[in-house]
Parts: C-alpha cells; sequence; structure tokens
C-alpha cells in the first residue's frame, strides 16, 4: 500500500484540537506541542489546516497525546469529550469543507432516502473518512428501531490506540447531527482490539495471571475465547474464523480514581480478533435537506462561531513557531522587524527580494549574479560593488539572528537561512493627493 493510501483527513482530530484551544491557555497548551513526538508545526498543521490529509498512525498517535497530557491535567477524559461532541450538533469547530467533500458524490442519494441516518452508517467505508477496516452490517429490527452494527475487520498488527477508538465511535454516534438529523440513540461497544492494558491509559497497572485479568492486583476480567462475544450479539457477518480467538473479558467497570475517567467497562471484550460496536436508533428519520445548515454554517462561520478559535490557534502557533514579522515600506526604502527598524536603501531592497522569493517560492539559495542585474540594487553593471553591499546585509541581520540570517557558503552565492516562521509582507507608499491652489 502507498503512503497516500493510508492517509485520512483531519475531520475527528481538529475537533478534538479546537476543543483544547478553547478549554485551556495558550501557555498550558504550549509544552503539549512542544513535547509532542512529531515537530511542533507539523502536529499543529495537521490539525488545523482545512482539508488537511493524515497519516492515519499519526491521527490516531496525536489523539493519545492529546488525552494522555489531559489526563495529566487532572481533567476527566468523559467529560472533556462530552464537551467535544455537543459541539457537532452546533456545526462548531468541524472542517466543512472535508465533510461536504466526502458526501459530495452521495449528495443526490441523500435526499432520496427514507432512511438517512441507515445511509451515513452504510456510506461509512466508501467515504473513508477515519479508517479503512470499518464495516457496516445491517442487523435486525425489532419494535421500529435498527439493530446495525460497525465491525473492524481485525487489522491486529496497527489497531487504532484505545482512547482515538473510543472517540471515534462517539463521534459517530453525533454524526447525523452534521446533516440536521438526530444523533443515534444508543451505542454500545461490544468487543476492541486494543488491549485491557492499553484501555487503562497508563493510569493503573493490568496483567494477565493464567486466565485472569488483574488491576491493582484486584481481580477483574477473565481470558476467554472470542466465540462468547459472537454467541452474545450475534449478527448478519461469519466472523467463526475467529471464535476460537482469546481475549479479556471484563467483569466490573475499572475507574480512574483521580479524574474520573471510565477505563474499563463491564462486559466489553478486550484484545479481540475484530472491533464490534452496536447502534441502535429509530427506523426511517431524514429531513428535507441534510445539507442545508452545513452549507449555510460554512458561510457564516468567520463573522461569528469561528474567531475565538482563530485567535487561540494564531496565539498557541505564534508561541511554538516564533513567528516574525517582517515588513519593507517602500515610503521610505527601509525594513523592520517585529516592529524594529533594521535597514534602509540598497541592504533593504536586497533583503526584500530574497524575502519576496523565498515568500513566493520557498527558494533558499540565490546567485550574486540575479542582484547585480537588478538596476534598483546595482546602478552601475561595470562596477556593481554588489559583495560590498551584501556584507551590510549580513552585518544587518546578525542583530536578528534568531530569525534569519544570509550564508556565504560558496563563492559567488549565498543561502538564506530563516530561523522561524517568517510573516513578509511590502507596505506600499501612501499616495499623496496635490494640494488645491489658493
Amino acid at each position: 500500500m502507498q503512503a497516500t493510501d493510508n492517509k485520512i483527513p483531519n475531520v475527528f482530530l481538529k475537533l478534538a484540537y479546537s476543543e483544547l484551544l478553547l478549554s485551556f491557555r495558550t501557555e498550558e497548551l504550549v509544552p503539549l506541542v512542544q513535547n509532542a513526538s512529531i515537530s511542533s508545526r507539523k502536529l499543529i498543521e495537521n490539525a488545523w489546516q482545512e482539508d488537511e490529509m493524515v497519516n492515519a498512525e499519526d491521527n490516531a498517535l496525536i489523539i493519545a497525546g492529546f488525552s494522555n497530557w489531559l489526563l495529566s491535567k487532572g481533567v476527566n477524559l468523559d467529560e472533556f469529550a462530552n464537551r467535544m461532541f455537543e459541539k457537532v450538533g452546533h456545526l462548531n469547530s468541524v472542517p466543512k469543507r472535508a465533510l461536504l467533500r466526502s458526501y459530495l458524490p452521495y449528495i443526490r442519494d441523500f435526499y432520496e432516502m427514507k432512511d438517512q441516518r441507515q445511509g451515513i452508517l452504510r456510506l461509512i467505508e466508501k467515504r473513508n473518512m477515519f479508517r479503512e477496516n470499518l464495516i457496516y452490517v445491517e442487523g435486525e429490527i425489532e419494535n421500529d428501531r435498527h439493530h446495525d452494527f460497525l465491525v473492524g475487520s481485525g487489522n491486529q498488527i496497527n489497531h487504532p490506540m484505545a482512547i482515538y477508538s473510543n472517540w471515534l465511535l462517539r463521534f459517530i454516534q453525533t454524526g447525523p447531527c452534521l446533516l440536521d438529523l438526530p444523533a443515534f440513540e444508543n451505542l454500545s461497544i461490544y468487543a476492541c482490539e486494543h488491549t485491557a492494558e492499553e484501555a487503562l491509559l497508563g493510569r493503573l497497572a493490568g496483567n494477565l495471571d493464567g486466565e485472569t485479568f488483574y488491576v491493582s492486583g484486584i481481580a477483574v476480567g477473565k481470558l476467554v475465547k472470542f466465540a462468547e462475544c459472537i454467541e452474545k450479539h450475534p449478527m448478519k457477518h461469519d466472523l467463526s474464523q475467529f471464535a476460537d480467538k482469546l481475549c479479556v473479558r471484563l467483569d466490573t467497570d475499572v475507574i480512574d480514581t483521580f479524574t474520573g475517567t471510565h477505563l474499563l467497562y463491564k462486559d466489553r471484550y478486550y484484545g479481540a480478533p475484530v472491533a464490534m460496536a452496536e447502534f441502535v436508533y429509530a427506523k426511517d428519520i431524514s429531513t428535507k435537506d441534510p445539507f442545508a445548515n452545513l452549507i449555510s454554517s460554512l458561510v457564516q462561520e468567520e463573522y461569528n462561531v469561528w474567531p475565538p478559535v482563530q485567535k487561540a490557534h494564531d496565539e498557541l502557533l505564534h508561541k511554538i513557531n516564533h513567528v516574525a514579522e517582517i515588513i519593507y515600506y517602500e515610503a521610505d526604502d527601509s525594513i523592520s522587524v517585529n516592529g524594529k527598524h533594521l535597514m534602509r536603501n540598497v541592504p533593504a531592497r536586497i533583503l526584500r527580494n530574497v524575502l519576496r522569493e523565498y515568500t513566493k517560492t520557498g527558494r533558499e539559495e540565490f546567485e550574486n549574479r540575479e542582484f547585480k542585474r537588478d538596476p534598483e540594487i546595482c546602478i552601475d553593471p561595470v562596477n556593481p560593488n554588489f559583495e560590498s553591499r551584501l556584507n551590510r546585509v549580513v552585518d544587518h541581520l546578525a542583530k536578528v539572528s534568531e530569525v534569519m540570517n544570509l550564508n556565504r557558503h560558496r563563492r559567488g552565492g549565498f543561502r538564506f537561512e530563516p530561523h522561524c516562521h517568517i510573516d513578509f509582507h511590502e507596505e506600499p507608499a501612501a499616495i499623496r493627493k496635490p494640494k488645491n491652489k489658493q
């Protein structure tokens, strides 16, 4: 499988990141981002950019990092998740373009569906929003209520991490709200591919001794064959090949005493060969225009809901990446860095040209002859004297070495070396109106 095949939209990740931005001060979030297993800037871009495609493993890893940090702060993960998923119903903090794009091939189908919520479950695998091995299994209808299943295809080598798996199913349960439909009334998770030890999130010690699973020395579960789960929760999907696989059945709930977070659930099977979740919901629920609110919210977003999240994101990005604001003023032929004057005249024009190209294309290698041919920099083509002017730029940049510098690493050229994120723009000279004659 190619690397691009393992990428998914950042819809769920962005929802979690937005809740973090609204729940904590920027200063509190800086250590979380700086101590991440991937670079700070990559983490923020993965969690923020609209329509960003993220490696599926990184997506789960970042969510796990978020949850571990929340636990270390004494936060109840269940309460945090409740706040996060409540926002789905109001379309806050959700990347709507990615959602609309995932539904685009099926929009006409939704307007013709008698049961649009069942359509959401049916299309999960095709939309590929979360992970590739979720399979929809249609169940029985009892008392006008569907009993449908989502089943993991049994990829235990790279199974989703515990908190990611739980939160993902919660997100799917709330998903119909995005299409102006009620959430699925009931979600029951019967089996997880992650182990009971992984589900403890490092908060408590768990181990299997013989056929008994212990948490902090107390027996809480048993090693059983997966056939037991299959018999308890029959479905129209053949799982007989997994019947003899061993997994741990929990016989009591396990709660983290410090945060109150529910870690292990009674009657759930951990370390199972496949994941299994049942959605129970009233049948034949539909809405006249399922995409109206999603599109309307997309249009109105920048005017009301989004600014607080955007502001918090910008503050965190500046803290993490030391963003430098660089302005070239045409009026007096000067450059400032973070509001402080740096240079003017020919040196300012040299740096301006470098920053123009770097901002536009990302190029960092430059040839001296490029500047010698520029009449704004070298008036006399016979005796350009460019090297001395370039030396003045190098000297000036030494004053802001934490932002950028020029490295004259080879004859006839130099390298621009930014040390932080550069926000460069040019301010044109104001057009002066002629005075009226008296």
